[in-house]
């Protein structure tokens, strides 16, 4: 967690250096949650699961036109429901997330409409699943003696943004988990979420008109 809080520090002060506009604002949205699991050839399919998530993020402008750094810390709640063996497994985990697209701005929709691609990182910080009515914490980290999943994700990040009026823009995010977590050598797990998102604009280093 003290890694991704720097890296976010880290692009805040870079870019109040290096770059003459840059924006911040508030991040708030609903997670749709899924995942691809596979355990010894047997792939189990489930329910997505709906959560939110919290947060800030900033745009600051890059030296090409059209394009800027879109940074965000986020306080991530996620769950899905996969079907073990005929049984419904609930399973919700918490995580700091910090996408970093770089964002295109597009000429589409009187110049509203923005796209945006780049890595993520995301740490659980805690974790519960509800299997045949008995509730169990979900123990995070590499032993796998007794730990049940690797903390740390690391994926894909798509976006797309909407400029619905000058402070306000509508988002759709999706993360592609490309980061084996599962601590079982015959289990795999990789993570997946959709962010329904709204974003609102707080302040701006210049008097550049405000951009998501």
């Amino acid at each position: 967690m003290k890694k991704l809080l720097v890296i976010f520090i880290a692009c805040f002060f870079i870019g109040s250096v290096y770059c003459q506009n840059i924006q911040v604002g508030a991040v708030g949205g609903i997670n749709i949650s899924f995942a691809y699991a596979i355990q010894t050839g047997t792939v189990f399919h489930g329910t997505p699961g709906f959560r939110y998530a919290l947060g800030g993020y900033m745009d600051i402008e890059l030296p090409y036109e059209k394009f800027s750094f879109h940074p965000s810390l986020l306080f991530s709640r996620e769950s899905y429901k996969p079907d073990v063996y005929g049984d419904k497994t609930s399973v919700r985990i918490s995580y700091f997330t910090l996408p970093l697209p770089i964002m295109y701005h597009s000429n589409l929709m009187d110049k509203k409409l923005d796209f945006g691609f780049g890595p993520y990182l995301a740490y659980a910080i805690s974790g519960k699943y509800v299997y045949r009515g008995e509730t169990t914490k979900i123990e995070f980290g590499s032993d796998k003696t007794k730990d049940d999943g690797k903390p740390l994700d690391i994926g894909l990040d798509f976006q797309a943004l909407y400029e619905f009026q000058e402070n306000i823009s509508f988002g759709v995010r999706f993360d592609l988990g490309l980061k084996q977590l599962s601590d079982y050598q015959d289990t795999k797990i990789n993570t997946r979420n959709v962010s329904i998102t709204c974003n609102y604009f707080l302040w701006a280093s210049s008097k550049k008109a405000a951009k998501k």
